[in-house]
């Protein structure tokens, strides 16, 4: 875990090439993002579908705030299709063919979490308790406007953890232990601060909802376990492998709200694949 966590942080100094972007198409005019992209007015883009098949040659009338408007010259164009400088030749060519096919996806991840947990048993001191855990989940993935995006996950979520008391709190035993498997369901929203040809980093915030499945332990009352709700932050990277497919790796800091008899944190490190559709 900490290769790849080190690994996430090595590659965020990648110098960006970033991929121009159609916002909208009215009638013979194109709206575009240019994601950080310098052009003049006077400058030609072409545009290709997904096959990588030229559709269309626009031409840039204006640009103001990254964003700029062009002209068709000739073809057709759709919001689908990747930008790219003509003047740019083979580099430009290879940084559109990663370019997403389009921004919702959809993909699998599994994840391992590492927990941590404070249990209060009634007359006794508080008792810390910490262990491992695997998660499997599904994703999709949706553009809401500019580098902003939502993930939304669901699938199967689990909280152990285990410890010793000086006194025999635990069902009359001192080896005390939590194990809750989850049917949950996260909600991110996602912020993309940074883009190169393959990569795309973001920083994300949002909440889980947990619904417990099967529950076992010597030192909680698991009658009264049922529902449980998370605070989640979040970084993450997608590796673009081509248009249509990646690698989401993401790292999540969930935080269970703290009530009368425990609390508890996990550190989730989810990595999968995700499809662009």
């Amino acid at each position: 875990m900490k290769i790849i966590i080190t690994a996430l942080l090595l590659t965020a100094f990648v110098s960006p090439a970033y991929a121009i972007r159609t916002l909208s198409v009215k009638r013979d005019r194109v709206l575009l993002d240019l994601e950080g992209e310098s052009v003049q007015a006077g400058e030609k883009l072409g545009a290709r579908d997904g096959d990588g098949k030229a559709r269309a040659l626009l031409e840039i009338k204006q640009v103001k705030n990254n964003r700029a408007v062009a002209a068709i010259l000739k073809g057709s164009m759709s919001p689908d299709f990747s930008i790219e400088k003509l003047s740019r030749g083979a580099k430009s060519s290879q940084t559109a063919s990663r370019a997403p096919k389009s921004q919702s996806a959809w993909g699998l991840t599994a994840g391992y979490a590492m927990n941590t947990m404070t249990v209060k048993p009634t007359g006794t001191s508080s008792i810390s308790l910490s262990g491992n855990s695997f998660n499997l989940s599904g994703f999709y993935q949706m553009q809401l406007d500019g580098n902003i995006s939502a993930r939304i996950l669901g699938g199967y979520e689990s909280l152990q953890a285990s410890g010793t008391s000086s006194a025999a709190s635990c069902t009359g035993s001192s080896d005390c232990k939590v194990e809750i498997g989850y049917l949950g369901v996260e909600a991110l929203v996602r912020y993309t601060f940074l883009k190169t040809k393959t990569m795309e980093f973001n920083a994300a915030a949002g909440l889980g909802f947990l619904f417990a499945m099967n529950k076992s332990s010597n030192v909680l009352d698991t009658s009264k376990i049922s529902t449980n709700q998370t605070i989640v932050v979040s970084a993450g990277m997608d590796y673009h492998l081509n248009r249509n497919n990646f690698i989401p790796v993401q790292l999540d800091y969930a935080m269970y709200p703290d009530n009368n008899t425990s609390s508890a944190k996990q550190i989730i490190l989810r990595a999968g694949y995700g499809f662009n559709f």
